[in-house]
């Protein structure tokens, strides 16, 4: 009576539930924010018709490479025209007043950056001497370095008004000289790849129209649109991994500026969403990229080498609090854990589990706490 009853028992006892595992374990995590992203050359140059004429064909293909001072092609220039002297003569003088107004952005730039200077060395000082934060010292080390880089980039925009000063003067030069039957070359400012042919076939065109794009292959970047949520926890000179970009390994890259400015974009669902562009410099080769590549972003906003993290897909909600399933003698226990900083696929745990604690993963609705589980695989 007694086997029977037993048999009985173990027959309609309810089966050990099925689960998949992993443990907790310590080791590096990162935090990152990630977004779709594509490359491009931070020099771009347009070269344009300087005088109004014949274009001649143009015998190169997108991709070629040239060097500074190639002649792409020649336009044979029309008889001068008065009305046209005075239009090149205006472009010349607005040219100029350009190029005064970079040089004032300049000197601004300058003196912001002199001044940033002198505050992240007074910063400094009060902070060896304990009368400053850490937060006020970074804070003065992150205004230094935004400084620095508007500095430069306000250089930049004087070399580029100084080019057009160039271009607007040749122009003019090249539509006053008495001979209009000598063709006039269209050469290359700088050393790269030709990117674009507007114009190609041979035909007339006006003073000014665009011919080819060329690219400065040695400075290509990355430039990402990030939700503004997202953008405002990325800072200047954070490091950042390119991947799925086609090559064996991600790239390394490091943020050089999160644009002020946001901007308004669908998305694929139809949904209006506020973004900022993030640049990125490469820190490893990028030989194998071009223009335009997609790359996929990943900017490292936390990263520590030793946490306790557990499988993301191990914790649960329950109210605002998080929980997961321990297995403890076969069967499931629910623990309530404090999370820290998520990764891609691991968060880190402060509290409610330690190092080598078996979890269940990806729990169904048929786990509760106290349930008899079997491991479906071994715990990793």
């Amino acid at each position: 009576m007694i086997i029977v009853i037993s048999a009985l028992v173990l027959a309609f006892r309810p089966r050990p539930v099925s689960v998949q595992v992993a443990t907790a374990d310590i080791g590096p995590l990162q935090q990152t924010v990630d977004e779709e992203g594509k490359t491009r050359m931070h020099d771009h140059f347009t070269l344009a018709s300087t005088v109004a004429g014949k274009l001649r064909r143009v015998e190169l293909h997108a991709g070629d490479p040239v060097r500074a001072g190639d002649i792409i092609t020649w336009v044979d220039p029309t008889p001068i025209d008065p009305r046209q002297t005075a239009v090149l003569q205006a472009r010349l003088d607005a040219a100029r007043a350009s190029q005064r107004q970079a040089g004032a952005d300049v000197g601004r730039a300058q003196a912001e950056n002199d001044q940033a200077a002198i505050e992240l060395e007074r910063a400094r000082k009060l902070f060896e001497h304990g009368v400053a934060s850490r937060e006020a010292y970074d804070k003065a080390i992150n205004s230094a370095a935004a400084a620095a880089k508007q500095l430069e980039s306000a250089k930049s925009g004087a070399e580029s008004a100084a080019f057009q000063v160039k271009e607007a003067d040749a122009a003019l030069m090249s539509q006053s000289r008495a001979d209009t039957s000598l063709p006039v070359p269209i050469k290359t400012p700088v050393a790269g790849r030709i990117l674009r042919l507007m114009e190609q076939s041979e035909r007339v065109i006006s003073a000014g129209a665009p011919i080819v794009e060329i690219g400065y292959t040695p400075r290509l970047e990355v430039v990402a649109d990030f939700l503004t949520q997202d953008a405002v926890k990325i800072n200047p000179d954070m490091d950042a991994i390119i991947d799925d970009w086609g090559g064996d390994k991600p790239l390394r890259a490091r943020v050089r500026v999160v644009e002020p400015g946001a901007f308004t974009k669908v998305s694929a669902l139809g949904v209006e969403e506020q973004r900022a562009n993030v640049v990125l410099d490469f820190v490893d080769g990028s030989e194998k990229l071009a223009d335009a590549y997609r790359v996929e972003v990943r900017v490292i906003t936390w990263q520590a080498a030793t946490v306790l993290k557990v499988p993301s897909g191990a914790l649960f909600r329950n109210g605002r609090d998080w929980e997961v399933f321990k297995i403890e003698n076969g069967r499931a226990r629910r623990t309530p854990v404090q999370t820290g900083h998520r990764g891609a696929f691991e968060t880190e745990v402060l509290g409610g589990v330690k190092a080598g604690d078996v979890l269940i993963v990806h729990p169904s609705s048929e786990i509760e706490d106290g349930v008899r589980v079997s491991v479906s695989r071994q715990p990793v």
